[in-house]
């Protein structure tokens, strides 16, 4: 309504001003109707000078601190060689409104090395999937996750990795669960563990960590996606150890070689003491035998130098160890079994060319894809000892029609062709007996902090 006593330009102005907030609001709703419109929404690659609105996004979805203005000033100083490096590294796709500027939500991705079938393969970790309150349930995060993993695709990755805060969202993306975790909650009393001689050393802060990475890289050698690390843990070794009440122990064998460690912490619950070693997303710690004499080592120093101030040990190992027989009184100690992350194949192709089938014969599968198109399509393997994967696109009939998820977790080891008929992903259109050499089990443990 136009002022009294005012000059003319200002109601002039004012009503301007009310068309414009009235027209933008409207303009705003429809926005938040037709978001899954290119022409409402534009996603892209973020510019290392915008992180900000990256990092701001993910505060807010989070409910996490943020300084804004220091985040600012950070985003707009010159980048050092090794920031440029890390920035090389780090890949977050950002979701805007026709401006431009207007950040809805965004998808990181971090690049990695994983084991696959004795090779070695670029990996993205995603991880920062968040949507600002008023944007969800548009389609904001569908348009960054599938740009993010074409994008992984045309710069020659192979898997993708995440941990979910559900599995049945991230299904939607290509990502099926990974093999599983085994927790054991063991009472010190139960434990029955041989004397194996060895030593255990203790690493104090800004000590040398080496010894861990040895036992790591021993350890998860054969591990399909575990990470190739530069270091067993860089937050680790730059941690307070002494204000983080956490401890890292080595164990060596007779031969003086480091075999398994232990990282631990206090922790009571339901009036239980822990000696907590488990090593999850949440709570970082760790507990790794590279064998059965190792894991004797790892207890018989555990019960020795911490059965009186705590009542049970807790650790996490993964699903192909199988420590039943090793452990003691079984009948006392508490063992479940823990999802862990989500893996998705993101190149069919030279996944079947590098896979490691058993014997010799032929396969050839149906794969749907929704995103990465160049995976759909019908594949033939041929294998044989000794000789490269021949893969080739055919028009035959399949053996099998399977989706990106069902694929992923079976050609990687955490499904074997025993649980084909458990899967509802797979349709097994006539029997072929390549199928169990090429689905067979697999040492497959997503156990990393990416």
């Amino acid at each position: 309504m136009p002022f009294r006593n005012k000059p003319v330009y200002y109601n002039i102005f004012n009503i301007y001003h009310n068309i414009k907030t009235k027209a933008g609001k409207f303009l705003f709703a429809c926005r938040l109707f037709c978001k899954t419109e290119e022409s409402c929404m534009k996603t892209r690659l973020l510019r290392p000078e915008e992180n900000w609105k990256s990092n701001l996004t993910m505060a807010v979805a989070f409910e996490g601190d943020y300084d804004l203005e220091k985040a600012k000033e950070s985003a707009a100083r010159e980048r050092t060689e090794e920031e440029k490096r890390e920035d090389a590294r780090n890949r977050c796709f950002g979701t805007f409104l026709d401006d431009d500027e207007t950040i809805c939500g965004v998808v990181n991705s971090r690049e990695y090395l994983c084991r696959f079938d004795g090779g070695t393969y670029k990996l993205g970790g995603v991880g920062g999937v968040s949507t600002l309150p008023q944007y969800r349930r548009g389609g904001v995060i569908r348009a960054c996750m599938t740009a993010s993993l074409k994008d992984m695709y045309a710069n020659d990755f192979t898997f993708a990795f995440l941990y979910p805060f559900s599995m049945q969202y991230y299904r939607k993306f290509g990502f099926e669960a990974g093999a599983p975790e085994y927790r054991w909650s063991v009472p010190f009393t139960a434990m029955k563990p041989q004397d194996v001689g060895g030593h255990v050393e203790q690493i104090f802060p800004g000590g040398d960590f080496t010894p861990l990475l040895t036992v790591y890289n021993t350890f998860y050698a054969d591990h399909n996606l575990s990470a190739v690390r530069e270091t067993y843990d860089k937050g680790l070794e730059k941690a307070n150890l002494w204000n983080d009440k956490r401890y890292v122990f080595v164990w060596y064998n007779n031969q003086n070689q480091p075999r398994g460690l232990m990282i631990t912490h206090k922790i009571e619950e339901d009036g239980v003491t822990y000696l907590d070693c488990t090593h999850t997303f949440q709570s970082p710690g760790g507990f790794l035998a590279c064998d059965a004499e190792a894991f004797n080592g790892l207890l018989f120093f555990a019960k020795s130098a911490f059965s009186s101030d705590y009542e049970k040990l807790r650790f996490t190992v993964p699903s192909d160890m199988h420590l039943e027989q090793l452990i003691g009184e079984n009948t006392r100690t508490f063992c479940s079994v823990f999802p862990n992350g989500m893996l998705r194949v993101v190149n069919v192709e030279r996944v079947l060319e590098n896979c490691v089938c058993r014997g010799t014969g032929e396969i050839t599968l149906r794969i749907e894809d929704d995103i990465i198109t160049e995976n759909n399509g019908t594949w033939r393997l041929h294998f044989a000892p000794g000789e490269q994967n021949k893969v080739e696109k055919t028009d035959a009939v399949p053996d099998l029609i399977l989706n990106i998820r069902a694929f992923s977790a079976l050609i990687t080891g955490a499904r074997v062709a025993a649980d084909i008929p458990w899967m509802p992903d797979v349709r097994l259109l006539r029997q072929a007996p390549a199928v169990p050499n090429v689905f067979y089990p697999k040492k497959c443990s997503m156990m990393d902090l990416f």
